[in-house]
């Protein structure tokens, strides 16, 4: 079979199962009317008594830690891994429960100013300062919306962001806000990483062509366009983990260059590493989606050298005793062993998945 792009764009449409039927729920970030109130800096200065930087007044500023949480920078690539940013964001509202589902309350102005009276000062002073409104707070004053994304505060969500093509990052301890893309809670969570690897593969600018094909998509991402996202698990339980153990890499690939390198990736020293292993997870989501007739010593090759690290490398046998390079170092003789393999120089693709690579990348996608 001849795949040119429309019938690629036929097979992807026709896919039935999606990301809803795996889900727990997806969902918009937060939104608030107050963006000078709510999101904050971490001061330069890095001093106790002003840890953080109000971003109308341009000063320091103190506030309690418990009403502070780290913010993503939607403005900055986030692909597998989330870019550490400088922002952070006032949340004054309290988490009632544990679990996957969180209750939560905003808190009344009077208990603000009890337990919490340097919040309570900065609403106060926003309130008469920017609003020039002098009247008694009043939780109007201080309320966010997409409040959905609280219920699932400090629970392993992926993130999804449209930057300039859909990036998604997994966030492991589930404490970051953010306000542009959706989140996504799976039902099962062991298939975080092969889910991640699927939504930042040539899959997903695919579906976007999709999307905007279908005028489903005006340059917003939201939840009811996620929930179509097609999804293809491989026949084989092992597939399905090594795709996942590799795209586990990427994330901890990409989270040491955000933390690490110059604004430029591709002048990192890791930027070779990060193309070879992105390289190969995309070849094995792609035959999954299309094809399913890999090489098979080809993926006999990658099982015998990709090191089944336990899920995230920095909960692995690589973390705590090991520091990052030494992981990155690891990673570096894992595809070093890979390519002086005999047999991987000699591994060979069908001439149909040829044709699917060689249209995929004619049109931009590969």
């Amino acid at each position: 079979m001849f795949w040119s792009k429309n019938s690629i764009i036929k097979k992807v449409s026709s896919i039935s199962n999606t990301l809803d039927d795996i889900s727990a729920d997806i969902f918009y970030g937060i939104s608030t009317d107050s963006e000078y109130l709510h999101k904050l800096n971490l001061s330069e200065e890095d001093s106790p008594e002003t840890p953080y930087k109000c971003l109308g007044l341009n000063r320091g500023i103190n506030l309690e830690r418990e009403m502070v949480h780290p913010f993503i920078d939607s403005a900055m690539s986030n692909e597998y891994a989330v870019h550490p940013s400088s922002f952070c964001f006032m949340l004054p509202y309290e988490l009632k429960a544990e679990g996957l589902k969180k209750e939560f309350r905003l808190l009344e102005p009077e208990e603000l100013k009890e337990r919490y009276p340097l919040t309570y000062a900065r609403i106060t002073k926003f309130k008469n300062n920017f609003k020039h409104d002098f009247t008694a707070l009043s939780p109007e004053d201080y309320s966010v919306g997409g409040c959905k994304l609280l219920q699932y505060l400090n629970t392993p969500k992926i993130i999804v962001s449209d930057h300039y093509s859909f990036q998604a990052s997994f966030d492991p301890s589930g404490n970051y806000l953010f306000e542009n893309g959706c989140g996504i809670v799976l039902q099962d969570s062991s298939r975080y990483f092969y889910v991640l690897a699927a939504l930042n593969s040539s899959i997903s600018r695919v579906f976007s062509e999709i999307c905007q094909n279908n005028r489903l998509y005006n340059g917003s991402l939201t939840p009811t366009i996620l929930k179509r996202f097609p999804l293809v698990f491989p026949d084989e339980k092992n597939l399905e983990s090594l795709i996942s153990i590799l795209s586990s890499y990427l994330t901890y690939i990409h989270g040491q260059i955000y933390r690490n390198a110059s604004p430029d990736i591709s002048e990192s020293e890791y930027y070779e590493l990060l193309k070879f292993y992105e390289r190969i997870v995309n070849l094995l989501v792609l035959d999954t989606y299309f094809t399913k007739d890999l090489d098979p010593r080809f993926l006999e090759i990658l099982e015998v050298n990709i090191m089944p690290s336990g899920g995230y490398p920095e909960r692995s046998g690589f973390s705590g005793s090991e520091d990052p390079r030494s992981f990155m170092d690891k990673l570096q003789v894992i595809k070093q062993n890979i390519l002086d393999t005999p047999d991987f120089g000699k591994c060979r693709f069908n001439s149909e998945f040829t044709n699917i690579l060689a249209t995929l990348k004619n049109n931009g996608v590969w």
